[in-house]
């Protein structure tokens, strides 16, 4: 695995005991000609690393994620004729899968809708891959109504989801005596959800649960009935392969991608998508107590959710990078 030098990958992979190498390369900020003039400096440095680390190790086959990262790696890649497999898990790709797909094998695709946006490739139509955990998790089958709601704004939290939450969680929690909410909000705000959390009195705070991260967030999909969250491309997969129905709040920067990521799922009726700039607590309260109030309505959308999961997205993408990897190794694996 290649990822940034003192990015957050380095926790994450080596806790994963996967063999990390880094790279010094940081984002283009391409409204400026001071930083793109550095991030050139950083590529062309990167690169030239890169191209060291693969004669070192000598790889069948490179898988570029995507993102800045994964450029130099691909580039040196290409530069000696090693089979390159992209993959890109937001329905419109970025600027490196637009820069790369055209001198890769194959674009493994988490939504159908990115063919059309890279002509000259080879796209295949994946989905996005599932972690092993969200595969083995069991969902709990759909009760009589909605009772448990899971937020989450990924791993680092998201501060409008956070106070949106906050905001309408006594309302909520007093409305329905069976609700419960699970609540991922980030190392960030931890501190001021907690307070928030202290100050609920004890028939509530029962059933309000707050945590900066859970290691076992695929059981709590799992076990949820409703996932409150941004629209990231792995995210909205997760959900879906286990059929979770969704509000999704679009994060509004980065070119806008969550928003395309949303719409074929809003268009199946397996979410439901609110702009960032209407998530406020009133919003959130009355988008989740309808649902509530509808069983029909939240039975739909579970099962359109479920309609759209491809849960044998990873399977799928490594057939394609073994594929990729040439006779020998397809022979072989």
């Amino acid at each position: 695995m290649v990822g940034r030098r003192d990015g957050v990958a380095e926790r994450l992979v080596e806790a994963a005991g996967i063999h990390l190498e880094t790279l010094d390369i940081s984002g283009v900020d391409i409204g400026s000609a001071g930083g793109v003039a550095r991030a050139t400096t950083q590529v062309t440095r990167a690169t030239i690393a890169a191209r060291r680390l693969l004669r070192r190790m000598r790889p069948d086959v490179v898988v570029g994620a995507g993102g800045y990262v994964s450029v130099p790696v691909v580039v040196a890649a290409l530069a000696q004729r090693i089979p390159v497999v992209l993959l890109e898990q937001n329905a419109v790709p970025g600027r490196a899968t637009r820069m790369l797909a055209r001198r890769a094998r194959i674009v493994a695709a988490s939504f159908a809708e990115t063919a059309s946006h890279l002509p000259h490739a080879r796209v295949v139509h994946t989905g996005n891959p599932i972690r092993a955990e969200i595969r083995a998790v069991t969902s709990r089958p759909a009760g009589e109504r909605l009772r448990s709601v899971l937020v989450t704004g990924g791993s680092q939290g998201a501060r409008r989801l956070n106070r949106a939450i906050a905001g309408c969680m006594v309302e909520l929690l007093s409305k329905d005596p069976e609700l419960r909410i699970v609540h991922q909000c980030g190392r960030l705000d931890y501190e001021a959800v907690e307070r928030a959390a202290a100050a609920l009195p004890p028939p509530l705070a029962s059933r309000y649960t707050v945590s900066a991260f859970f290691d076992d967030m695929a059981m709590r999909i799992g076990q949820s009935d409703l996932v409150v969250m941004r629209a990231g491309g792995s995210s909205i997969a997760e959900c879906s392969a286990l059929g979770r129905p969704m509000i999704v709040v679009p994060y509004p920067h980065a070119g806008g991608h969550q928003r395309h990521n949303a719409a074929p799922y809003a268009a199946a009726g397996a979410a439901l998508v609110i702009d960032d700039a209407e998530c406020t607590p009133e919003r959130i309260g009355r988008e989740i107590s309808a649902l509530v109030a509808d069983p029909a309505r939240w039975h739909a959308m579970s099962a359109a959710s479920a309609a759209l999961g491809l849960p044998d997205a990873t399977n799928a993408v490594v057939r394609l990078i073994v594929e990729a990897a040439g006779p020998t190794r397809s022979q072989a694996a």
